[in-house]
């Protein structure tokens, strides 16, 4: 189990054999990095001989890594280098088990064969571009990360202590109650460094982490990482461009280019194995911007001895290596734990997420606030374009003009916001998920419950307007009946979004939206009627949802026994709803046929943007 410390206390969640309970420990004078009181499971990496090869066609192929051999040791910073496109990120995407096909060679973890499954559950991988809830504040990032990442403990005083241990020794206790997207480069690479040190992972690794901030930001977050390395953590970082200050905090090196180690060993062995081979580091040079001269042939030289020379020292230095064997009993309870607590907390993490989620609808003016009173605006407007259409039988145009008018403005002032903000929830769902914070299940189950309450409060603020102002039937039946078509509609237009944001990007999905939908409001029945429209064209009028929606509400507002309308003129032609109707081919099918359309369009919407999601964390992965 995982302990978390602040300078007074140490918190413990511990499971009870009888319970299943958490309970708290208190010790004094603890440190949250210190190593000797919390037994991490020290776990030394080792990949021989790997390679990985990218197919973009199936005629051509491009090998990225090519019999890279090297280690990464607990208690040590890592650090790789190598020019853009060396292969720094692969590697580390490999290790870190997000990428398994076409991957050759070896990986052991102390020395023994690598269990994917166990590995993966004590190692965190922070990608270049980390995304991060912008509309939560830090203190409410730290606390989401703890409540969902730590299994077992239930205390809210034990989250407490985690989130202020970790707010201090990463120098945030100052901003806790800055919002995420108000914080500065260095804050916001302390703060994803801190939300996945929570359960203290074995193995931690980190593409580019200084990539974007100053000097002074840089050797911050470097002096972070050397410091969490010292409490037994295997950490392993990418980097691009180290400073002469930043490297004074490394402890061994790993040096890449175009897929090929050329060096793996102590920092401080590396000025001679580069003498050895032929290579003289002048004095006051940066050494690792000499060591990158050299592998990229800038110094000249013969590369081909520079590798034998480093890969016979390695082979020594790596006999030196005593390995922490992990057991195959500690393996067990490890696995066992983590099974049954994940099984177990499923409710939990709903719990989380579901707090989470109401936390940024509070929050985001886009989609709550502003979408919200765009209801309300436009529902006053068209109550006075369209007024008392709705009883006037000279107007009966403009009354149907007005339904099919708020059938688009539900449809697409849900969309539209939905496919320009998820895309970002969904890159924050994919880091999260890849790093195991929950299930996909939990996360869409909420995402869905979350959204209700705005989906049903907007449309039935904007209908009841919109309803009394046009003069609409006051019969309770008739208006029940148009809420629901209309609520229908606004899920509807909120999950083509979603599904469309998750699948393409936002510039994309701006255009697809109005594009894909152009041929189903055409086949709505309101600009051609449904006996208009070519027999072989038919098909597309039984699956157009606009077109269940625009005859549901017709059918409740007209269908049945209501009384004709009121004809403020010598003659009205279409007085008798019954003929209305029939002016428009309606009804076709029954009202609540046209309820479950509506109704099967939206599962398959959600289940399409499950689908997706899962697809899209498959590739991540590979």
């Amino acid at each position: 189990m995982d302990a978390y410390r602040n300078d007074d206390a140490i918190v413990v969640p511990a499971v009870r054999t009888d319970e299943d309970e958490c309970t708290i420990r208190l010790r004094e004078n603890q440190d949250f990095f210190n190593g000797d009181v919390e037994a991490i499971t020290r776990m030394h990496v080792e990949f021989d001989d790997l390679s990985y090869t990218v197919s973009p066609t199936k005629a051509k192929s491009k090998r990225v890594l090519e019999n890279v051999t090297g280690c990464f040791r607990p208690e040590r910073l890592t650090v790789i280098v190598g020019p853009s496109g060396a292969g720094k990120t692969t590697l580390l995407r490999i290790v870190s088990t997000l990428k398994t096909n076409n991957v050759k060679g070896t990986i052991t973890v102390n020395g023994k064969e690598w269990n994917r499954n166990v590995f993966r559950k004590k190692t965190c991988f922070l990608p270049q571009e980390f995304e991060l809830s912008p509309l939560l504040t830090v203190r409410e990032t730290l606390h989401i990360a703890t409540r969902l990442k730590v299994q077992g403990a239930r205390e809210p005083r034990a989250f407490s202590f985690i989130v202020s241990e970790i707010a201090e020794n990463l120098n945030l206790t100052n901003c806790l109650g800055t919002l995420v997207e108000n914080l500065s480069g260095g804050e916001r690479k302390r703060l994803s460094i801190g939300i996945e040190i929570v359960t203290r992972p074995s193995v931690l690794l980190l593409d580019e982490p200084t990539s974007g901030l100053d000097s002074a930001s840089s050797n911050q977050v470097i002096g972070l990482l050397h410091k969490i390395a010292r409490g037994g953590c295997t950490v392993a970082c990418a980097i691009h461009q180290p400073s002469s200050r930043m490297i004074s905090q490394f402890d061994d090196l790993l040096i890449i280019h175009k897929g090929t180690s050329y060096y793996c060993g102590a920092w401080d062995d590396v000025y001679n194995t580069f003498k050895d081979a032929g290579y003289v580091c002048p004095r006051f040079y940066n050494l690792s911007e000499f060591v990158l001269e050299v592998v990229t042939g800038e110094r000249g030289g013969d590369l081909i001895n520079l590798y034998k020379i480093s890969r016979a020292r390695y082979s020594n230095w790596k006999t030196q290596f005593r390995h922490s064997n992990i057991g195959t009993e500690v393996v067990s309870k490890l696995d066992n734990f983590n099974t049954k607590s994940k099984s177990s907390s499923i409710w939990e993490e709903q719990k989380v997420l579901l707090m989470r989620a109401f936390i940024t609808i509070k929050r985001d003016n886009t989609l709550t606030k502003l979408r919200f009173a765009a209801h309300v605006v436009v529902a006053f407007l068209l109550g006075v374009v369209f007024y008392d259409s709705g009883t006037n039988a000279n107007r009966i145009n403009s009354n149907i003009a007005c339904i099919f008018f708020v059938l688009l403005f539900l449809y697409f002032s849900n969309s539209m916001p939905a496919v320009q903000m998820f895309p970002t929830e969904a890159a924050v769902f994919l880091r999260e998920y890849l790093n195991n914070w929950y299930r996909l299940r939990s996360y869409f189950s909420v995402k869905i419950i979350s959204d209700l309450p705005l989906q049903i409060l907007a449309p039935s603020v904007f209908i009841l307007i919109t309803y009394c102002m046009t003069g609409q039937p006051m019969e309770c039946d008739r208006f029940l009946r148009t809420w629901l078509i209309c609520v229908l509609t606004t899920i509807l237009g909120q999950s083509s979004g979603m599904l469309v944001g998750v699948a393409f990007n936002t510039h994309l999905g701006v255009f697809l939206i109005p594009a894909v939908n152009m041929p189903i409001i055409l086949f709505a029945g309101f600009f051609l009627k449904f006996s208009e429209v070519t027999p072989f064209l038919r098909p597309l009028c039984s699956i157009s949802f606009f077109r269940y929606a625009f005859e549901g509400i017709l059918q409740a507002i007209y269908d049945g026994d209501r009384e004709k309308l009121q004809c403020h003129e010598d003659y009205c032609h279409l007085r008798s709803p019954k003929q209305i109707l029939e002016s428009m081919d309606m009804p076709t099918i029954p009202y609540y046929t046209t309820v479950l359309a509506l109704c099967i369009w939206i599962t398959c919407l959600q289940i399409s943007t499950y689908l997706v999601l899962k697809w899209k964390a498959y590739i991540a992965k590979r």
